[in-house]
C-alpha cells in the first residue's frame, strides 16, 4: 500500500462514492477550513495503482515543530476489514510521522448504536462494537464520550427520513401548534451572502465563530451549489390581521361562556372554561398591543429565525440554526424546521440531519429542551463510534499532554461544527 497526496478533484470523486462520505470529507469543507486556521491535505491509499482509501486531513501546528491532523468524520476506508485497516494505519502513520505530526484526530461516521431517548435505551451495532479492540491495537486512543458536546463534532445525531415523513404522524399537539403558526405572519425566505449578518445575529450565541467564517462557508459551498441560507420573517401587518380575527373569534366564545356561567355560577367546569377564555383574550390583546407599538415605530417585518443547510449526496444537513427567543410565543423555531423538512422533502432529498443532540436523555439533562425539540419530528437517533486520537509519536503526544498544549487547543477553541 502506498500513501500519497492526491488532487482535490480526485479526492472528491472518490469521497462521493464512499459509504462513509459526508460533506465534512469534501474539498469544499477543506477549503473553508484552510481559510480558518488550518491547512488542508488530501491523501489517497493505493494498492496496485487502485485508490482504495482516502481522507481530507486538516493540519495545524500545536507547538514548536509539532503538528497534528484532524480527519473530520474519519478516514474513508473499510474499518471492518481488519487487515486492510491495519495496513492503512501503518502507512498513514509513516506518512505523517516523518512530517512532524504527533497524532491525527478521527471521529468515524460509523453507527455504534440506534438510541431511543424516550426509554433511554439503545440497540448496539455488534459489528461496530468489535472495532474498538482493533482501533486500540492500532494506537487509536478513545477520547471523551461526548455526552455534552465535548468533542469536535456531535456524537448523537437525529436523522429524519424524508421519504417516509408524514405530518399526520406527528403528535396531535405538535400538529395543532404547526397549524396555528401559519396564522402568525411567518414565512420562509431563501437568502444569500448578503443575509449572513442577519443570520449571524440569530446564531452567534451558539458558538464563538465570527460572522466572517460563515461568509467563507457560504461562498465556498455556494460555488458547488451545496448550501442554502433560510430566514424566517414575521410580517406584522399580516400577523396583526390574524390576531384581530383570532380575538374576535375568542370574544364570541367568551360571551357565550359568560351567558352559561351567569345561569350556573357554581358549575366548576364552566368556571374553568371562563377563566381559560379570559386568559386567552388577555394574551391576544397583549400581543395586539405589542405589535401595534412595533408598527407605530416603523417596524413592519423582522427576521426571527434562520438556518444554514449543507446539501450533499441526498442529505440536507442543518449546519447552523437559531431563533430569537423574544419571539418564542410565535414558535419561529418550529416553523423553521417544519418548513425545512417540507422544502427538502419536496426537492427529493432522502434525509435531513437535524444536527446534534446531547447524549444525556434524563429529565435533569441541561440539554433536555434541545433534545425534546429535536424528537418532536420523529427522527431516528444514531450514536456514532466516537472520537479518537491516532497516536503517531508517543513522545510528542505525551509532551503535548504534560505541557497542556492539548487542553489549550481543544478546550478553548470552538468545535468544528
Amino acid at each position: 500500500m502506498i500513501i500519497k497526496e492526491i488532487s482535490k478533484d480526485e479526492f472528491n470523486i472518490f469521497s462521493k462514492s464512499h459509504v462513509l462520505t459526508s460533506f465534512y470529507q469534501t474539498k469544499e469543507y477543506g477549503t473553508v477550513m484552510s481559510r480558518s486556521g488550518y491547512a488542508d491535505i488530501y491523501i489517497g491509499a493505493f494498492v496496485d495503482n487502485n485508490l482504495i482509501g482516502a481522507s481530507l486531513v486538516l493540519t495545524k501546528s500545536i507547538s514548536l515543530n509539532v503538528k497534528y491532523g484532524y480527519a473530520p468524520r474519519g478516514f474513508l476506508i473499510d474499518y471492518f476489514n481488519k487487515e486492510l485497516f491495519t495496513e492503512f494505519s501503518k502507512c498513514i502513520k509513516k506518512f505523517f510521522k516523518r512530517r512532524g505530526y504527533a497524532f491525527i484526530k478521527v471521529d468515524p461516521l460509523i453507527t455504534y448504536s440506534e438510541v431511543f431517548p424516550s426509554t433511554d435505551t439503545k440497540n448496539i451495532n455488534e459489528a461496530a462494537e468489535k472495532l474498538y479492540p482493533c482501533l486500540e491495537k492500532n494506537n487509536y486512543k478513545r477520547l471523551k464520550n461526548n455526552v455534552y458536546f465535548e468533542s469536535m463534532l456531535t456524537k448523537y445525531n437525529p436523522i429524519l427520513n424524508l421519504r417516509s415523513f408524514n405530518f399526520s404522524n406527528l403528535e396531535e399537539k405538535i400538529q395543532k401548534k404547526l397549524d396555528k403558526i401559519h396564522s402568525r405572519g411567518l414565512r420562509l425566505i431563501k437568502g444569500d451572502i448578503y443575509n449572513i449578518n442577519d443570520l449571524y445575529e440569530l446564531i452567534k450565541r451558539k458558538n464563538d465563530r465570527p460572522s466572517e467564517f460563515y461568509k467563507i462557508l457560504y461562498k465556498v459551498f455556494k460555488e458547488s451549489e451545496m448550501i442554502d441560507l433560510f430566514l424566517v420573517e414575521v410580517d406584522y401587518h399580516n400577523y396583526l390581521e390574524n390576531l384581530q380575527d383570532e380575538y374576535a373569534t375568542e370574544l364570541s366564545i367568551n360571551e357565550r361562556i359568560n351567558k352559561v356561567f351567569e345561569s350556573n355560577t357554581k358549575n366548576r367546569d364552566i368556571y374553568k372554561e371562563k377563566m381559560d377564555s379570559d386568559r386567552k383574550l388577555n394574551d391576544i390583546n397583549k400581543e395586539i398591543g405589542e405589535i401595534n407599538l412595533k408598527i407605530q415605530s416603523g417596524i413592519f417585518k423582522e427576521f426571527v429565525a434562520g438556518a444554514l443547510v449543507i446539501k450533499y449526496n441526498g442529505v440536507a444537513s442543518i449546519y447552523a440554526s437559531g431563533f430569537n427567543k423574544n419571539y418564542n410565543r410565535i414558535l419561529p423555531n418550529h416553523f423553521l424546521h417544519y418548513m425545512l423538512i417540507t422544502n427538502y422533502q419536496s426537492e427529493g432529498f432522502n434525509f435531513i440531519d437535524l444536527n446534534g443532540m446531547a447524549g444525556d436523555f434524563s429529565k435533569n439533562s441541561p440539554y433536555k429542551g434541545l433534545n425534546d425539540f429535536k424528537m418532536i419530528w420523529n427522527p431516528r437517533v444514531y450514536e456514532y463510534l466516537g472520537e479518537f486520537d491516532f497516536i503517531l509519536s508517543y513522545t510528542k503526544y505525551s509532551l503535548l499532554w504534560t505541557t497542556k498544549a492539548l487542553h489549550k487547543e481543544f478546550e478553548r477553541s470552538p468545535r468544528i461544527i
